[in-house]
């Protein structure tokens, strides 16, 4: 009796594990991949992984990837499984990763190829995509500029041409004592790195600086990142004229600086403890932060991507530059925060 009851236990235990095979079998065929997440009829669903449309997904496809058959990123290991990906699979991969901080097991689970496989497309095409994407010219002509001006902005700041503002990324504690001083940041009461972001009127990013330890002031940053020497080869170069105005908050007392590349500062007036703010201080300070609200919006765009909105692991020190300045020039494959 005892056999015979093992034997049928073993019996209904094995007509169970057949249809969860054969589950498995239909959800290992469906492959997670940028087309089959495209064609879901989840509304936004590839929105939702990338952060874009499958159409400007595309755009960008043909962008980094131009010539049809041929791959020009140089990967930093030959591994198999890589060489046998669609270039535009490997692209939505990074992308998944960006926009939802997705993990290296869950994308390699996700994808049905190894960790070190995913590793080695995320490294690679970043940096692929840091070269190509950062070798545009982002900031454009004063009178393009001018001519896509939200009405508002141009009737009260005409040839005030870009708007700036730092940002800070909180990190993990860098191992070494030194470094976690240069990184503190008394803003945040938190280890971070911090960056120049520079938009036009529309809230659309044209500049944005490498990610310096988070003691450096607003002023300094605006020298080590090379924001002054840009302004001056774009007056070379015709794309802004003496007295054309940048915008920004009153923390950047750098009116001297812009003031010798004959630009000027617009920023609120400062409040003095002995008189009160005239009636027209008061309202130039609110409409400068009526406009400045677009690059914090910006900023916040970048943000969700969500790779550089939580606390930045030391894994990710070695190319957190690469991967920030990315994230920030791929807005610029979303639709613009300000509409004409």
């Amino acid at each position: 009796m005892q056999l015979a009851s093992c034997v049928e236990q073993d019996f209904k235990l094995k007509s169970k594990r057949s249809p969860a095979k054969k589950h498995k079998q239909v959800v290992n065929n469906k492959k997670f991949s940028a087309e089959t997440v495209a064609n879901s009829n989840i509304k936004k669903l590839f929105e939702y992984y990338t952060g874009l449309t499958y159409v400007r997904f595309i755009l960008l496809v043909n962008f980094l990837f131009p010539e049809e058959g041929i791959n020009p990123v140089n990967y930093k290991e030959k591994r198999k499984e890589v060489k046998a990906m669609l270039l535009t699979d490997q692209l939505f991969l990074v992308l998944c990763r960006l926009r939802n901080g997705l993990h290296i097991k869950d994308l390699a689970y996700r994808f049905n190829i190894k960790p070190q496989s995913v590793s080695v497309i995320f490294k690679s095409v970043i940096h692929y995509m840091y070269l190509k994407l950062g070798y545009l010219s982002y900031w454009p002509h004063r009178d393009t500029i001018i001519q896509n001006m939200p009405q508002q902005y141009k009737q009260e700041f005409p040839t005030c041409l870009a708007i700036i503002d730092c940002t800070e990324l909180k990190t993990e504690k860098p191992s070494s004592l030194k470094s976690q001083s240069q990184c503190y940041s008394d803003y945040k009461s938190s280890t971070t790195l911090k960056s120049l972001v520079v938009t036009d009127p529309r809230g659309s990013v044209i500049f944005v600086s490498d990610l310096f330890s988070g003691s450096i002031s607003d002023n300094e940053i605006c020298k080590e990142s090379g924001f002054y020497k840009l302004l001056q080869q774009l007056k070379d170069q015709g794309y802004l004229q003496d007295n054309d105005g940048i915008m920004a908050d009153k923390g950047f007392r750098i009116e001297k600086d812009l003031g010798e590349l004959n630009l000027r500062l617009n920023i609120p007036p400062f409040a003095s403890t002995a008189t009160q703010m005239s009636s027209g201080d008061v309202a130039l300070t609110r409409k400068i932060a009526a406009h400045r609200i677009h690059i914090e919006r910006s900023i916040n765009q970048i943000k969700n991507f969500k790779i550089v909105n939580r606390r930045i692991p030391g894994t990710l020190f070695y190319n957190i530059n690469e991967i920030w300045t990315v994230c920030s020039l791929l807005t610029n494959f979303q639709d613009t925060l300000v509409k004409m």
